[in-house]
């Protein structure tokens, strides 16, 4: 759940995935969820999340969206989904996107996109996220993650 509820209003949010989602993590899903599995489940967290203020009073107060690190607009999510056709629930799936949402540019990036029984085995999910984007993304997305 979001504790610092975004602002409510009209706008849609431009939701993209990173390169380095693209490249890392986005192909696992591509290759194991073929063609319209994976269209329709990408498609969905795309619409999802471009209307999270709109749907402010059911996407930010459901278990499916968690506040990591908030600063005065920006925000670090951990958005957890399903995969289309699947008999599982968004949060026993274990698929997760890490998000980097901006209130004032009206964006949201997917910087990670995985499932937890992919990471490493040393590793609990908090300190992969927190690792993975401290080491991979610019100082603006980073520097959220030093912040108490």
């Amino acid at each position: 759940m979001l504790i610092h509820q975004l602002p409510k209003n009209n706008e849609l949010f431009s939701v993209a995935f990173t390169d380095y989602s693209k490249n890392h993590y986005l192909k696992n899903f591509e290759k194991k969820y073929k063609g319209k599995q994976w269209d329709y489940t990408k498609k969905s967290i795309i619409e999802d999340l471009s209307r999270l203020r709109i749907e402010s009073n059911t996407t930010q107060s459901s278990s499916q969206i968690d506040e990591l690190k908030y600063d005065d607009h920006e925000y670090l999510c951990k958005y957890d989904f399903k995969v289309a056709l699947t008999k599982e629930s968004p949060k026993t799936s274990g698929n997760r996107c890490i998000l980097y949402i901006n209130n004032k540019t009206d964006t949201i990036k997917v910087l990670l996109i995985y499932n937890k029984k992919d990471l490493p085995k040393n590793k609990d999910e908090t300190k992969f996220i927190m690792d993975e984007i401290e080491n991979n993304f610019e100082s603006e997305i980073s520097r959220l993650i030093k912040k108490i």
